[in-house]
């Protein structure tokens, strides 16, 4: 596991399967199989949550699309948003506020799922990485099968996730940054192994959320144990830096901190972009309450 010291995983699950008893699961439109990473869809889906499948590298992936209540805003982003190890599309719906701020905002979301429920982030030691699973090429893929299910700003699309999710987001933005604006990464830095060859095509957004008494992913970076074998990252502080330095930000940070949290924003940098760090002091391994909140601030609503 990518995410999460497995003594953790069984409470992490047991909660998630607790919320999802009281709240429910959403009530999903079940749409076709696309072929090839195209949708044979030409209408654009409509409010309410839809289950897409989407046919990839030989095998049958799939995602929950959250369109929001309303008429369709002008310039509206689209979230992607990435489970952490052990938990799933559906269960990240059921613990996090991102449809609620969605349907006030007007932002499209899309809970992507993981093969057993990990990710590839391409240098961990998840199911998804041992399998060989091409979670980049599945992403470019639903971002094609996407356009013709929903209409959204192609220059306002954000990519956040949790844990062995965050890994995720963080190997996205290294290779697929053409296609996105945004990543907001939560307790999960980038891999010591993806560092090195990190090579964005153009500058982009970063918004990091650790917390410091984070014992899964440490907060101050180095080797832990995930699903399948050891992990190292790099610490909070210099996944930040290293986004900076690929972002082209010319000077060091400013830290700012206000009760429980610090940022530290390195702006402005190449292409009016910015790099920042969320520290949450005593923050643990969990999706912030407000996250769907942070992102769309993130995004500059």
């Amino acid at each position: 596991m990518t995410t999460k010291m497995p003594t953790l995983r069984p409470l992490f699950l047991g909660i998630a399967c607790a919320i999802l008893a009281l709240v429910g699961t959403p009530s999903l439109h079940v749409g076709a199989a696309s072929v090839n990473g195209t949708s044979p869809k030409s209408h654009l889906l409509r409010p309410g949550d839809h289950l897409e499948r989407l046919r990839w590298a030989g095998m049958t992936r799939t995602y929950i699309v959250h369109v929001p209540t309303g008429s369709i805003t002008a310039n509206r982003p689209l979230i992607l948003v990435y489970h952490g190890s052990g938990n799933t599309a559906a269960g990240t719906i059921a613990i996090t506020d991102f449809e609620q701020v969605a349907d006030r905002v007007g932002d499209i979301v899309v809970f992507m799922q993981g093969y057993r429920d990990t990710w590839d982030e391409q240098a961990g030691s998840s199911y998804a990485v041992k399998a060989h699973i091409d979670d980049v090429g599945f992403t470019r893929a639903a971002l094609r099968a996407l356009a013709a299910l929903t209409a959204y700003n192609v220059d306002r699309v954000a990519l956040t996730g949790f844990s062995n999710g965050a890994e995720m987001v963080q190997t996205l933005g290294c290779r697929i940054a053409s296609s996105i604006h945004l990543i907001v990464p939560v307790e999960g830095e980038i891999l010591s192994a993806i560092s090195p060859g990190c090579a964005p095509s153009r500058p982009l957004r970063v918004y990091e959320i650790h917390g410091t008494a984070d014992v899964s992913v440490p907060y101050g970076g180095g080797t832990f144990q995930g699903d399948l074998g050891p992990i190292s990252v790099l610490s909070a502080r210099a996944t930040a830096a290293r986004w900076a330095h690929l972002d082209g930000c010319p000077s060091g940070p400013r830290t700012m901190t206000v009760k429980f949290i610090t940022l530290t924003r390195y702006a402005p940098c190449s292409d009016g972009v910015s790099v920042t760090l969320r520290t949450i002091i005593g923050g643990t391994h969990w999706w912030p309450s407000n996250i769907g909140e942070l992102v769309t601030s993130a995004l500059g609503h």
